[in-house]
């Protein structure tokens, strides 16, 4: 073999990358099939925990651009309800078949991956099949880590793009243990994080909700009454684990009206689809 055949070859290895496996090369659904490339497969989280994932690049200069890892919260929430439904490149219309382009797409600006965590979310599974019962948020965090490794292993090329953890919700969790990993791993090129509406603890989440939904409008004041009564002692209120069943019952109630309100839980004064009717906010 001569040196230039050699070295021909050498390079081509070195320049490997993005498994042709791996790629989405048509997408029913969509009037025109995008400029920019997706990838769709399994990542490698640890012994017989296998995450599916969806890449998509940059829609410019993908070389260059970030790489955004996303998770969607829960815990229990498919990553692919971020990508079909929020800021992915494809919404899904509402006869469930038809797609359309998003124009407020994350990939105008990233390359953008989606992971499904834990192992039992969507399409991601455990040989074990031990769903929710082995794992910890210590755990996961580790196998999130390492399916972000297995993933810049099939694409080395993203290794040494600036990186940024993101996700929303339960993300608060999922998100800042995760960057305790690759903060230690001096390969990754990590930039940031950011949760939106995240979850950092429930005892204040409970808390806050119910003075939320109170004093946006969401309670009538007969149950803001009964929450008061049966919750609150001496001043102070628990929402979150008070023993008293009147309490836990009224919190049920105040939780259905929250999430049967038709609005936007994320954004109370945006439009909402198939939600309440702008001239009644």
């Amino acid at each position: 073999m001569g040196p230039v055949l050699l070295l021909s070859l050498l390079l081509l290895g070195l320049g490997r990358a993005a498994p042709p496996d791996h790629e989405v090369t048509y997408l029913p659904g969509l009037s025109k099939q995008p400029s920019f490339r997706h990838f769709s497969g399994y990542l490698c989280a640890g012994p017989g925990k296998y995450l599916h994932y969806w890449f998509v690049e940059a829609q410019s200069n993908p070389q260059s651009s970030p790489l955004v890892l996303w998770l969607n919260g829960g815990p229990g929430c498919s990553s692919m309800e971020g990508f079909l439904k929020e800021h992915g490149p494809f919404l899904i219309q509402p006869d469930g078949v038809t797609l359309k382009y998003n124009e407020y797409a994350w990939n105008k600006i990233a390359n953008i991956l989606y992971v499904e965590s834990p192992a039992g979310v969507g399409f991601s599974y455990s040989d074990d099949k031990k769903y929710g019962t082995n794992d910890t948020e210590a755990s996961v965090a580790h196998n999130n880590y390492l399916a972000l490794k297995d993933f810049l292993r099939l694409f080395p090329e993203y290794s040494k793009n600036d990186l940024f953890l993101t996700g929303e919700s339960y993300g608060g969790v999922y998100i800042p243990t995760l960057a305790e990993w690759v903060m230690q791993d001096p390969s990754l090129n990590l930039k940031g994080i950011a949760v939106g509406n995240g979850l950092s603890s429930y005892e204040i989440n409970d808390n806050s909700l119910v003075y939320f939904a109170y004093y946006h409008g969401l309670l009538g004041t007969e149950l803001w009454k009964d929450l008061q009564a049966f919750c609150c002692s001496q001043g102070k209120c628990n929402f979150h684990d008070n023993a008293n069943l009147n309490c836990t019952l009224k919190m049920g109630e105040m939780i259905q009206i929250v999430e049967e309100s038709g609005l936007n839980i994320y954004n109370l004064y945006a439009p909402c689809d198939g939600g309440v009717p702008g001239s009644i906010r």
